[in-house]
């Protein structure tokens, strides 16, 4: 019986830290939208409402892109642990207090028109994948939160979501400041390789 009640408790422990990090996704991508406002000395023109707004709406659509992402990674790792403690619970609000920063992180693009902010930008999300990195540390290799798998599988999924976030963010401003498409095709590479891996993975513990 006690045992019983262990593990529900274990289990609800999970899912609200589940619950509550994917608000603060909800929210950190909600930011984004409330701090774009209209142009100023906008003409009525549509084509000028975009040649005004080009900055802000890429900004936006990248870190709302990068949200997604790290939601993502964040929902995979969650969703291969059987239960929560104390450590995990610290080291993910580590990680959601980075998230709820990369609002000010797209704002500072738009407005200041140098490479610190962006260098600042690509810090934050290459951050916060180490942050999930320690995260999957904890889980797999300390703590045992996470289900039976190979040291193969779990060294893998640790270097997914520690490295991937820094590196496709670079990837992609890479692309978009030289106006070729090589920071894209390098992030499609990655990811074809990346799918082999895993596949080749799966199929060895089979």
């Amino acid at each position: 019986m006690s045992n019983t009640i262990a593990t529900g408790k274990e289990e609800q422990h999970l899912h609200r830290l589940v619950l509550f990090s994917d608000a603060v996704f909800a929210i950190a991508i909600t930011l984004l939208a409330i701090e774009i406002h209209p142009p100023e000395g906008w003409n009525g023109q549509v084509g000028s409402f975009f040649h005004l707004m080009a900055a802000k709406l890429l900004s936006y659509a990248v870190t709302f892109a990068t949200v997604g992402v790290l939601w993502i990674s964040h929902r995979r790792t969650f969703s291969r642990l059987h239960r929560a403690d104390g450590l995990l619970d610290v080291l993910n609000f580590l990680m959601l207090g980075l998230v709820a920063l990369l609002p000010l992180g797209t704002q500072l693009l738009w407005e200041v028109h140098s490479s610190g902010p962006l260098v600042l930008y690509v810090g934050l999300v290459a951050a916060i994948g180490l942050t999930q990195g320690l995260i999957w540390t904890h889980a797999a290799f300390i703590g045992r939160l996470a289900e039976p798998m190979g040291i193969g599988a779990r060294l893998f999924i640790l270097a997914r979501v520690s490295l991937l976030p820094g590196l496709f963010c670079g990837l992609s401003f890479l692309s978009l400041g030289t106006g070729t498409p090589w920071g894209f095709l390098a992030i499609g590479v990655i990811m074809l390789g990346l799918a082999l891996v895993g596949r080749r993975l799966q199929s060895a513990t089979a």
